[in-house]
């Protein structure tokens, strides 16, 4: 058990800065003990009788896992009485009845919508709409989305409103729009996206399909400036040190005839697998089945015929390096379900994994089990381990069998290793097939490049390769 003089000295600057101010938008590095602070601000406000209640929404395993345990764990928070809605509709409305008993109400951010319909005519003295805490704000960066923009709509009524986050802005200045309308109830940038995007971005010229838009130059501070005016962020050398950290890229090649599937997916955005035509209805649809076959396999369209095998070479690879570790740890990051019957062939129809249809009291088990030093290999995907877990304790080498597409996927995944706590020198493995997509994703994350820039440059390194098999071909030099 924690006592409160163990927070970080920033933690404490932290708890202060949230106890200050009803509008509020925290900007820590991942690891940096943000759920603690929060709580620490809370548990102030109540014994003070600022506020009696606080609605904190999450990631759904971090509402689920994380939180709870972080009021377990220390000695001034212990006493904070607190429900987690779960469960079926019932009974999150069952739970949800009993809100005057408690002080903090936790929900994960799948049951928002829900959460919003069913409080929708509850009256503004009711203790839920003192204080809203919504972890992970950039899960609410897309100001079209339905749960964030009902989120914004009911945003006034409550008297306190705080955004914690690790990564404000993973793609672009855009992404800091929609938490700040909520955070502040539309008062710093006005409540319509479209209206400040045309007052600070404008039309990427050469983006034929109008998406884009880039920031203009001169608008960039001051949007800075403003943002500033309702957050904190670490100061320098605040942050514990953390250990030293290492990427290292093992490349695999295609065998010939998984090549051959590839160049002609990418070339004609259709091939034949097994006698059956495997159709790409777009090129977006066609990067994705790119993306399987640079990992081994491909669905078929339809589903029925399930995947298609075309290539053993990230099995192989995997298989490799969890001999030459020769038992120690490692968190095997997976993208797709065929990924992960990949690695339950291999090691085990009982390998343990954090994905989608692992219950809560599975996960926290697996989680504990590892963190005990007790799995040599634990399987996660990014989207049910990416943000809040601390998995910090059972080891330091994480693999991924393919660089993500996200950026903040990546960063957060790899924080949940590379975080205090962790004694050890983290490694982590990428595997990336050489001419696929994988160079793609690569350029995205690791060259942290924007995703046009990286298409751009995946295309002129294609295009190399194209017209170097063109000369190979025809035994004739190639103008570069």
């Amino acid at each position: 058990m924690h006592k409160r003089s163990e927070l970080r000295s920033y933690q404490t600057r932290v708890a202060d800065f949230l106890y200050e101010n009803t509008e509020a938008f925290c900007v820590l590095k991942m690891g940096a003990g943000k759920t603690a602070s929060t709580l620490t601000a809370i548990a102030d406000l109540i014994a003070d009788d600022v506020i009696d209640h606080a609605l904190i929404i999450a990631p759904k395993r971090v509402a689920h896992l994380v939180w709870p345990d972080e009021i377990n764990k220390w000695q001034h928070l212990k006493h904070l009485k607190y429900e987690v809605l779960k469960g079926t509709p019932t009974q999150r409305k069952l739970q949800l009845a009993t809100i005057q008993l408690r002080q903090l109400t936790i929900i994960g951010i799948d049951n928002v919508q829900w959460l919003l319909d069913t409080i929708e005519d509850w009256p503004d003295d009711v203790p839920i709409w003192d204080c809203l805490v919504i972890d992970e704000t950039s899960k609410l960066k897309n100001p079209t989305s339905k749960r964030a923009k009902m989120l914004a709509k009911f945003a006034g009524r409550f008297h306190n409103r705080w955004g914690l986050t690790g990564t404000p802005r993973p793609n672009s200045m855009m992404d800091l729009f929609n938490p700040v309308k909520i955070l502040t109830n539309g008062r710093l940038w006005g409540k319509s996206f479209y209206k400040w995007q045309k007052e600070n971005f404008y039309p990427d010229p050469y983006d034929w399909s109008g998406y884009k838009w880039l920031l203009h130059p001169h608008r960039e501070a001051p949007l800075l400036e403003e943002v500033s005016t309702i957050s904190i962020a670490l100061e320098e050398g605040e942050m514990p040190d953390l250990p030293e950290l290492s990427v290292i890229i093992d490349q695999v090649r295609l065998p010939a005839e998984a090549r051959e599937v590839y160049d002609e997916m990418e070339r004609k955005l259709f091939t034949e697998i097994d006698g059956g035509e495997i159709v790409a209805v777009s090129t977006a649809v066609a990067t994705g089945k790119l993306a399987q076959i640079s990992n081994g396999f491909v669905y078929d369209m339809a589903g029925a015929a399930g995947a298609h095998q075309v290539h053993e070479e990230k099995a192989q690879w995997i298989s490799e390096l969890v001999d030459e570790l020769d038992g120690e740890p490692l968190i095997v990051v997976y993208e797709y379900h065929e990924d992960l019957a990949m690695l339950r062939r291999l090691f085990g129809n009982d390998l343990p994994y954090l994905g989608a249809g692992v219950s809560d009291a599975t996960a926290q088990h697996h989680i504990t089990e590892w963190n005990n030093g007790k799995l040599p290999i634990f399987a996660l995907h990014p989207a049910s381990g990416g943000h809040g877990l601390n998995l910090q304790h059972g080891g330091s080498r994480m693999a991924w069998i393919a660089p993500t597409w996200s950026a903040e996927n990546w960063d957060q995944t790899i924080a949940r290793l590379h975080r205090p706590g962790q004694g050890a020198h983290v490694m982590v493995h990428v595997c990336l097939a050489t001419g696929t997509v994988d160079e793609l994703k690569r350029l995205r994350v690791l060259g942290k490049l924007s995703a046009q820039a990286a298409y751009e440059r995946y295309l002129a390194l294609r295009s190399r390769v194209v017209r170097s098999s063109a000369a190979a071909d025809t035994d004739r030099p190639v103008a570069s």
